[in-house]
This record gives C-alpha cells, structure tokens and sequence, in this order.
C-alpha cells in the first residue's frame, strides 16, 4: 500500500538526524536533516546509495576527504557500493538517501 512521507523539519542542535522513511527486503529509504555545519563522515556501503537534496546546500564527498561537489535543493547523487561517500551541511539542510538493496547487518558473535 502507498504511504506519504511529508517534509518536515526534524533538526537536532547537538547532531545530524536520521529518519527510517520506508523499509523492505529489497530497499531502505532514509531522511537525514543537518543544521548548517554538521556532517555524515565518509564511510561506505555495499549497496549503491542514491541520495536527493531536499532542501539546502551541501558539499558531497566522492571517493575521498578532497574530493567535493556542492549540490543543492532539486540534485542527486549516486554511490555505487563500496564508494566511500559523506556530506557537510553548508546551511540547514534535508537529504534523503534510497539504498538498495538493503544493507543487512551482521550479527555479532561472542
């Protein structure tokens, strides 16, 4: 069945917030929201990771630390898996991130 996720503003002053939006076996739809200077430190992920400005500006890292692009309300970006990728929030801003497929988590063995 459809749902809507309507845009609202859930900033935390202390950190970025993330927002599960949607989840199955196939995919995992997530809401970032940064206020102006906070970050997603580059990381990976062994799904390919498209992610949509919502709102805002943002400087995307690819592949690395130095490598940027500034992207705005209306642009996208796609990771394949394994890219490293992150962000930093040059004013309040709301990304939405679709991965797929759905990352599992491993579970921990004592």
């Amino acid at each position: 069945m459809a749902q809507v996720s309507r845009l609202e503003e859930k900033f935390n002053p202390e950190r970025p917030n993330s927002e599960p939006l949607y989840e199955d076996e196939n995919a995992k739809c997530v809401r970032f929201y940064l206020k102006g200077g906070q970050s997603i430190r580059l990381h990976t992920s062994p799904s390919s990771v498209f992610i949509t400005v919502l709102k805002g500006k943002l400087e995307f890292m690819v592949g690395d630390e130095n490598t940027r692009e500034t992207l705005s309300a209306g642009d996208a970006i796609f990771y394949l898996p394994n890219e490293p990728h992150g962000f930093v929030a040059i004013e309040d801003s709301v990304v939405q991130a679709v991965i797929s497929p759905k990352p599992v988590r491993k579970k921990l063995t004592l």
